[in-house]
């Protein structure tokens, strides 16, 4: 922009660069405006990276999220662009899709939600429907306040197994939070709490209003259930690692059916619904289309690791003391799954298409020896199958963004329902304190995490 030109001899160098003061002012005043408006106008940033290599939308940022965080989340955000459409090498990992985004890669995934919500239509929800109580000894309650999760209370932390869960589903939510301030739509201010155990424990006279991985049809109680995604959906060792590396171990097993082990295979502990895993054993003993056989955690040669289970043609899910999580994995395999008659319900079981997408067995497993003889006969068909549960299942509806998107719709729709504003502050001989409730997922996940929230110390 400057350039240097020599002066005429006589004029004193000193005041070469020399301007009127006026002069700079207008030029200060000119570049105010430029920041100003470009503070205001500019709708989304996406890297370059980000552009070239994943073909990101940029992120809208409303001008809510530029005052206080008191103010009102936006809710329902712009439709998606036209030209937007899912894809799931680029989409599936994507937690900070919006939520128009959501809708468009996900129509059919909120029908445990809707049915929640309508099944509370006219009631109310109050604050001690969400009470953590009786024989939950598994669960952990939620505070969100201006988009920052704390947690107000635990319980079962000195078991390792709860403890396993209460962490995963933390984190889970924490990044649902994350990905909804990511993607412009905070979360609004909301109080939950979720039950970590295989089965949620209801009142008769009041069931309330809980959240838990999984409900059961036959019981009318437990229709007071908020279905949430299992700790599955993050990690659940030592069964299975994180989600996102558990997808792509499976993955490297693909194959075509006819490529693969021309057996069924499982594995589980007998001990568990043996009504139901007794049987499978008995019809496939000693049969060569089978590797079938219980497993004991502590005899590491009975156990099959998980994604090994791809290496066959075919897989069957059994529940266990409820829902059974083996089909969330199962369906990252690109094999035949086989479904028995479920009681009970994961958020994502109304997807599941017997024929279509996964293949019916009785319960007892009295026609399972016939199913598999004939798929063997009829390759082309069963591949359709597996082909279809491959795009219905591991890339689109139970991929780490449908989790997110399922998550932050289940908060906002929750908020919507409740019929009390979270108390925000303690109180104190029916005074509130300063002192927000409960501890922020910061602390807890430093914590030890042996001791139960709210934890017994000084000061708490």
């Amino acid at each position: 922009m400057w350039s240097y030109k020599p002066l005429p001899g006589g004029v004193h160098t000193g005041q070469r660069w020399s301007l009127h003061p006026a002069f700079w002012k207008i030029c200060c005043a000119l570049l105010l405006l430029l920041v100003i408006f470009r503070e205001y106008t500019n709708t989304g940033i996406t890297s370059d990276w980000a552009q070239q290599h994943l073909g990101a939308p940029a992120v809208t940022v409303s001008s809510a999220t530029l005052g206080s965080t008191e103010s009102k989340p936006v809710w329902p955000s712009p439709p998606a662009l036209p030209e937007w459409q899912y894809t799931w090498a680029r989409d599936g990992n994507n937690q900070a899709l919006s939520a128009s985004q959501c809708d468009v890669a996900f129509p059919a995934l909120y029908h445990e939600i809707d049915r929640a919500q309508q099944h509370f239509s006219g009631k109310n929800i109050s604050e001690k429907d969400i009470a953590l109580t009786g024989g939950n000894d598994g669960g952990v309650r939620f505070l969100i306040v201006d988009s920052q999760v704390r947690i107000v209370q635990t319980r079962g932390l000195f078991r390792e197994d709860f403890r396993h869960r209460i962490i995963a589903v933390v984190q889970q939510v924490v990044q649902a939070v994350a990905a909804a301030d990511a993607a412009g739509e905070p979360i609004p201010n909301i109080e939950f709490s979720v039950v970590v155990d295989d089965i949620a424990v209801l009142k008769e006279e009041n069931p309330g209003a809980l959240w838990s991985f999984t409900r059961k049809s036959a019981d009318p109680r437990q229709d007071n259930l908020w279905l949430v995604p299992s700790f599955h959906f993050f990690g659940a060792p030592p069964e299975a690692e994180g989600f996102r590396t558990m997808q792509q171990k499976f993955r490297r097993h693909d194959s075509s059916l006819e490529e693969k082990i021309p057996q069924v295979v499982w594995r589980g502990a007998l001990w568990v619904n043996e009504a139901v895993r007794k049987p499978l054993l008995q019809v496939t003993a000693d049969k060569e289309w089978a590797n079938v056989s219980s497993m004991d955690w502590g005899k590491p040669d009975t156990v099959i690791p998980m994604d090994e289970f791809c290496k066959f043609r075919y897989t069957i899910n059994t529940e266990g003391r409820s829902w059974s999580a083996r089909m969330t994995h199962l369906f990252n395999c690109d094999s035949i799954l086989f479904v028995h008659d479920v009681d009970w319900i994961a958020h994502y079981y109304h997807l599941i298409n017997t024929g279509v997408n996964v293949v019916h067995v009785s319960r007892d497993f009295s026609d399972f020896e016939n199913s598999i003889l004939y798929y063997n006969e009829n390759l082309g068909e069963a591949q359709q199958i597996a082909d279809e549960a491959k795009r219905t299942f591991r890339e689109r509806y139970t991929t780490p963004a449908a989790t997110a998107c399922y998550c932050r719709r289940l908060m906002r729709t929750w908020a919507e329902t409740v019929s009390f504003v979270p108390r925000v502050n303690k109180t104190k001989d029916g005074q509130t304190m300063k002192k927000t409730r409960g501890i922020t997922f910061e602390e807890f996940i430093v914590h030890k995490n042996d001791e139960d929230v709210p934890y017994k110390r000084p000061g708490r």
